[in-house]
C-alpha cells in the first residue's frame, strides 16, 4: 500500500472520529440555536462566512439541510439569506464531491458494474445537463453528492450544474422560512399549547415510525422475491 493510499485511509478515519465524537460525547446537545442566532447576527459579515462554511461542512456529515435553509430567514434578510442559503447548499456539494473524489475515485472507477458504466459515460460527456437534473430532483442527497465524486464528471459543468440546479428548491425553501419567522413573531413558542401538543408528536413520531417500518419490510420483501 503506497503513501497516498495510506494518507486517505487516514483522513477517513479522523473524520469518522470527529464525527463519532461529536455525537457519543453529547456535543451536539450543547448547540443552543438561539444563542447560536443572536452571536451570529452581532458578527456581521463574519457569521455570514461562518453560516455558510458551517452549512458547507456539517450537513456532508448526515444532518439535515432544512435546519440551516429555514434558519437563515431568522437571522437576515430575505435577500440576505436567499444567497447565503444558495451558497451553503452549493458547498455542501463541493465538499462532498471533494472529499468522495479525493479519497474514493479510484478505487470506485475500477470496480463499477458495467451496467453503472453507461451512466458514468454520460456525466463525463453530459455532465452539466446531467447533474442539473440529479440535482433539481435529488437536492443535496448526501450518497447523490458522494456519487458525484467518485463519477468521471468534470468539476467545471459539477458546480455550474449544481448551481443552477439547487435554486428553485433553495428559493422555495427560503420563503417557506421567511414565513415561518413572521408566524413565530406572531405566536412565540412560550405560548404555544405544549399540554395539548405534547401527546399528538409523541403519536405523530410513532406512527412515522411504523410507517418506516413497514415500509422497510415491504421494499425487503420484494426484494428478496
Amino acid at each position: 500500500m503506497d503513501r497516498a493510499s495510506l494518507f486517505k485511509i487516514a483522513l477517513v478515519a479522523v473524520v469518522v472520529s470527529l464525527i463519532a465524537w461529536f455525537y457519543a460525547s453529547g456535543s451536539y446537545e450543547e448547540i443552543d440555536p438561539q444563542e447560536m442566532r443572536i452571536w451570529i447576527r452581532n458578527a456581521g459579515v463574519w457569521g455570514g462566512v461562518l453560516f455558510v462554511v458551517a452549512y458547507s461542512c456539517v450537513q456532508p456529515l448526515g444532518v439535515n439541510g432544512l435546519l440551516f435553509l429555514l434558519s437563515a430567514p431568522l437571522i437576515w434578510s430575505p435577500t440576505e439569506a436567499f444567497l447565503l442559503n444558495w451558497a451553503g447548499t452549493v458547498g455542501t456539494g463541493v465538499v462532498s464531491f471533494s472529499f468522495a473524489r479525493f479519497v474514493a475515485r479510484d478505487w470506485v472507477q475500477k470496480r463499477l458494474p458495467k451496467r453503472v458504466h453507461r451512466f458514468d459515460d454520460r456525466l463525463h460527456t453530459r455532465g452539466f445537463v446531467t447533474v442539473f437534473l440529479l440535482r433539481l430532483v435529488f437536492y443535496t442527497t448526501p450518497a447523490v453528492q458522494y456519487a458525484l465524486g467518485v463519477s468521471r464528471v468534470k468539476i467545471g459543468p459539477f458546480i455550474l450544474g449544481s448551481i443552477l440546479g439547487v435554486a428553485p428548491f433553495t428559493f422555495l425553501t427560503t420563503l417557506l422560512g421567511i414565513r415561518i419567522n413572521a408566524w413565530l413573531d406572531e405566536h412565540p413558542v412560550s405560548t404555544w399549547p405544549w399540554d395539548r401538543l405534547g401527546p399528538l408528536l409523541v403519536f405523530a413520531a410513532v406512527a412515522t415510525a411504523a410507517m418506516g417500518i413497514f415500509i422497510v419490510r415491504k421494499w425487503r420483501a420484494r426484494a428478496v422475491d
